[in-house]
């Protein structure tokens, strides 16, 4: 086990909180490897048109999606 957060995590996790929006909320997830060494990600919306969030690292925007996914799925 790992704790790693990967592009893959990531991908999942939208995945899933697309999964529960409607289409046309339907995001993309955006790597930008310029903006530091690692990298950073962001999500965007609209066929890649307008962006739904700043750019922020893998950890960060791990912790951004399980909190998306908490508010949208309820389950507490």
């Amino acid at each position: 086990m790992t704790n790693r957060i990967t592009k893959t995590t990531l991908q999942n996790q939208l995945d899933r909180l697309n999964a529960k929006l409607h289409e046309v909320s339907h995001m993309e997830l955006d790597f930008y490897r310029h903006a530091s060494p690692l990298g950073s990600y962001r999500l965007i919306y609209y066929k890649g048109l307008h962006p739904a969030t700043p750019r922020m690292t893998g950890k960060e925007m791990h912790q951004y999606l399980n909190g998306a996914l908490d508010w949208i799925t309820g389950d507490k």
